[in-house]
């Protein structure tokens, strides 16, 4: 099936429009917790839909990589790209580093900043086959229990 102009066309724009806005909206962490979802799942339908604009535009495009433009244009954005993930390393962001520090805390201490009591954590636990007897810090916990962090918090914050 060969991709069609008068669909793909209305769905790129509008996803483009939808995740161009949902970015801008994290940007300035307006809407926080609600644009996240709707950016990341559309970003990737973007990721489909640019493949299918690429393959109806494709000898268009031969046209573009042929001109000069095209090769500092492609070092300019990976440049660009490089410099922010080495930023995002050498200075995260404040909730990677608090998401950091209650993995590495000890189980009582995880518990107590998320606000949760240690005895109802730890039957809520038990119940999905998780124990919390071995576990010191609250990365033990899910190490030991072949689970994912944010799955254990989103477990115990239901």
């Amino acid at each position: 099936m060969k991709p069609n102009r008068n669909y793909v066309t209305p769905f790129i724009s509008l996803v483009f429009l939808v995740v161009g806005i949902s970015g801008l909206l994290m940007f300035f962490h307006l809407f926080d917790g609600y644009t996240e979802v709707v950016h990341e799942i559309l970003g990737l339908f973007f990721v489909v839909c640019a493949i299918f604009h690429i393959i109806l535009n494709w000898k268009a495009l031969k046209i573009h990589f042929k001109k000069s433009v095209f090769l500092p244009a492609l070092f300019a954005v990976l440049t660009l790209s490089a410099v922010l993930v080495i930023s995002e390393r050498m200075y995260p962001p404040v909730d990677l580093q608090m998401m950091d520090r209650i993995v590495k805390a000890p189980v009582n201490d995880a518990f107590r900043a998320l606000n949760i009591n240690y005895e109802e954590a730890a039957a809520k636990l038990k119940e999905k086959g998780i124990s919390v007897e071995s576990a010191r810090t609250f990365e033990d916990l899910w190490k030991s229990n072949n689970a994912d962090a944010e799955e254990i918090i989103d477990l115990l914050l239901e």
